[in-house]
């Protein structure tokens, strides 16, 4: 009974301890995704911002813009496969309200692109203002008649944008508002300015503003197309808070990616959430990412744990009749658990614990035996590129790849190791020679040999350095930094060098 009493007190803590353990490890991962996602939403805004800021660079080089022009350059952007939610790229000149007359007679006698013009071509909404800024060209036309015309003048949020962009210069996004297309979205807006004007101050820059060029965005599509597989399980909103030179204000919802399944309250409590604020085009952004509650205990990893602690509890009362099978699998976990300390996870390579053994091991088996080592240090070139471009998928892919090519090029005495990132360290017996030339010849034509990644083929080179016991130290210490010294020479474009002192060598 003392036993059992022990054994289900050890289940209950172990189950405790992997509970917490889980929901540290969610809530990591929460934040790590919540992080992710931001980063996402600001990105996307950036290129939304540059889109606007290349039609407006038009204006900025060309003293006239002309229509047909001004579709060009949208056509050869290919924005809806390449920018999904941009609905319109649009340009609206300033007009005074005593050449409104002359203006929309011109438009309506425009037959750049339509031999027809545009005989239908006004103002609107109807109404004596002191002027107007009404869309001009307006790409893609189709689905966007709407807004042919519409003078931005005509509504206070969308004249207080306007004038705030031209009194700055700055781009300008709107609060989220219903756009005349009809779909939820915002607008930003920049300003075009007469060439070689001074545009130092206010009043300089509201003498010389010609208009704006305007993005319109539908939200939902926008970000939308940002949720990636593996963040589909967070409820990710997004709200606009307000002018950035005002403070926060009250919220106003842009995206929200459950809003047409919201989930129901949860008896398990509030769901977790983490926020971050971001400055969109003079707006403050908040991103919300939302988990819902959870009982880690009742995560399936720590009720697997309690179940397995009570089960070997009550296997245990029967220890006598099951002391060999219970002595085996004791030692099986022993074993497993000392491999995952001295084992690379990714690669199942050694690790730096498992190396500097080893290297110990060999460096007195050396000094008995009065022979050689070699220490070669590995530093892979273009892997942060292909991490950055690609994702950490890619980057893990390589890196096994990389860890079975360097197996296969030595023999069973070696070792191979990665001490993390991309680095790696080779251990070789040299009874005699430079036996250690080849095998780092053949490490580097291996690592260099194209690798593939779903659809894509993948490059990377190598940057080599070598230390020789006892040319370079006596001590693992000395000898893998002196590898280390070697290799960054290496990478600074040295080639493999002929005798010691620095042997080192370099692929790419």
């Amino acid at each position: 009974m003392f036993v059992l009493a022990c054994g289900l007190v050890l289940s209950l803590l172990a189950w405790h301890m992997t509970a917490r353990r889980t929901d540290e490890e969610a809530s990591r991962s929460f934040q790590q995704a919540s992080q992710h996602i931001t980063r996402l939403v600001e990105e996307r805004m950036l290129r939304a911002l540059d889109l606007v800021a290349g039609f407006r660079g038009l204006f900025s080089v060309h003293r006239h813009v002309s229509r047909a022009e001004f579709r060009e350059h949208f056509n050869s952007l290919h924005l809806p496969e390449r920018f999904p939610g941009v609905i319109a790229i649009q340009y609206a000149p300033l007009v005074p309200a005593a050449e409104k007359a002359a203006f929309e007679a011109q438009v309506r006698a425009d037959t750049s692109l339509d031999p027809h013009g545009y005989p239908d071509y006004a103002i609107h909404p109807a109404g004596e203002r002191d002027f107007y800024i009404p869309v001009l060209y307006n790409e893609p036309m189709a689905g966007n008649e709407a807004a042919f015309g519409h003078d931005n003048t005509a509504e206070p949020s969308r004249r207080r944008a306007m004038e705030r962009t031209r009194d700055t210069g700055e781009p300008i996004a709107s609060p989220p508002l219903t756009l005349l297309q009809g779909a939820a979205g915002f607008v930003i807006r920049h300003a075009v300015y007469r060439r070689d004007a001074p545009l130092w101050t206010e009043a300089q820059r509201r003498a010389a503003f010609l208009g704006q060029v305007s993005g319109v965005f539908r939200t939902t599509d926008l970000l939308s197309s940002l949720l990636e597989e593996h963040l589909k399980g967070y409820r990710i909103r997004v709200e606009d808070r307000g002018d950035a030179r005002e403070g926060q204000g009250p919220a106003a919802l842009l995206f929200d990616s459950q809003a047409a399944h919201a989930s129901p309250a949860s008896l398990l409590g509030a769901p977790q959430r983490l926020e971050a604020p971001l400055t969109v085009a003079g707006r403050v952004w908040v991103v919300e990412v939302s988990r819902p509650a959870t009982l880690p205990h009742l995560a399936p990893l720590p009720v697997a744990v309690l179940l397995s602690g009570v089960a070997l509890t009550l296997v245990v009362r029967w220890l006598l009749l099951g002391m060999a099978r219970h002595s085996d699998r004791t030692a099986e976990i022993a074993a497993r658990l000392a491999h995952e300390a001295t084992h690379d996870a990714l690669t199942g390579l050694p690790n730096r614990l498992l190396l500097e053994q080893r290297l110990k091991e060999a460096l007195e088996t050396a000094k008995q035996d009065q022979t050689r080592l070699a220490l070669l240090f590995i530093d892979l070139d273009r892997f942060k590129a292909i991490n950055d471009t690609l994702g950490h998928e890619a980057g893990d892919v390589v890196l096994r790849q990389v860890a079975l090519r360097l197996r296969g090029a030595l023999r069973p005495t070696d070792t191979v190791a990665r001490l993390g990132g991309d680095e790696f360290v080779v251990l070789l017996s040299v009874p005699t020679g430079n036996l250690w030339r080849g095998v780092a010849d053949r490490i580097l034509a291996l690592i260099t040999q194209p690798m593939t990644y779903g659809e894509h083929r993948l490059s990377v080179g190598a940057s080599l350095g070598a230390a020789l016991y006892p040319e370079h130290g006596t001590d693992a210490a000395a000898l893998l930094r002196h590898a280390d010294d070697s290799m960054y020479a290496a990478k600074r474009g040295a080639s493999l060098a002929t005798a010691p002192p620095a042997p080192s060598s370099r692929a790419g």
